[in-house]
């Protein structure tokens, strides 16, 4: 386990399998990856990929403990609750600056019918 500090949930503790991933490069790209375009009019409104993927990982982890205590039927796994912790923190992996932002540029250029995203 390692604790980390968010603004909106406090100290998070995440599990080993969590860390690994957070701690290779292709993950420590985030912090350097807007998450909101509102700092331009709100300056305080800082906030990037990494801690955004962090957050969806603690979240996800949460949601998926609560449904394996309280609907035991679903017979929810060791390996599936990683598999959605591991789920909410590399669901931005591919994301690059403003990239949804950039989207509508991308579907202009695919050919018809296609969207990207889609």
């Amino acid at each position: 386990m390692k604790v980390f500090k968010d603004p909106i949930h406090g100290s998070i503790s995440l599990p080993k399998h969590c860390v690994d991933v957070i701690d290779t490069p292709e993950f420590q790209r985030l912090r350097n990856i807007k998450q909101l375009t509102a700092e331009t009019v709100y300056p305080g409104a800082t906030h990037n990929r990494f801690a955004h993927c962090i957050g969806v990982c603690y979240l996800a982890g949460k949601v998926i403990e609560h449904l394996r205590n309280k609907q035991r039927e679903l017979k929810i796994t060791e390996e599936e609750v990683k598999c959605v912790q591991l789920a909410g923190l590399c669901h931005d992996l591919g994301h690059g600056p403003l990239s949804h932002k950039f989207e509508s540029v991308v579907n202009r250029l695919l050919p018809k019918g296609k969207k990207m995203g889609a």
